[in-house]
């Protein structure tokens, strides 16, 4: 009976001691480290999408600058046909009216046109500022989380 009474007493401490190992902290660096390493393979996705959209935006902007040179060229040509198309009307018949209305029409067009395309210059160089932003915000936050690794 003492026997019994020993081995029964014996295996309660073990399952007492099993149980309070179960409770024990687990080692969380491992887990942390995994954390860490998914959210920095996030962050450099987001990086690489990131240059890869301010590339395309100054790969814009001699393209759009190009067409900025031209559409006010040729907003200042069509100005200058309408103003001569107006002289004459000024002086000629119906006819002459409504041709210097047609030509100040294109020249409004034109005018549009060439600002269409400043906004679009414009916009182009908004999208510098904001991708090169981004990219220093997001390259400051996975400089922050390569910080919290653990030292190998």
């Amino acid at each position: 009976m003492k026997k019994f009474i020993l081995l029964f007493a014996l295996l309660f401490c073990c399952c007492l001691y099993v149980k309070a190992a179960d409770h024990l902290p687990a080692d969380t660096t491992k887990s942390d480290t995994a954390k860490i390493n998914k959210k920095i393979r996030g962050l450099k996705e987001d990086l690489a999408d990131y240059n890869a959209e301010l590339t395309k935006a100054q790969n814009r902007v001699p393209t759009d600058s190009i067409a900025l040179v031209n559409t006010t060229s040729k907003a200042n040509d069509a100005l200058e046909v309408s103003k001569k198309a107006a002289n004459n009307a000024v002086g000629g018949d119906v006819s002459d009216a409504k041709n210097a209305e047609k030509k100040a029409k294109k020249a409004s067009d034109a005018k549009d046109d060439a600002h269409d395309a400043e906004k679009q210059l414009k916009q182009d160089h908004k999208d510098i500022i904001k991708y090169t932003k981004k990219i220093e915000k997001t390259q400051k936050k996975i400089d922050d989380l390569n910080a919290q690794l653990p030292k190998q």
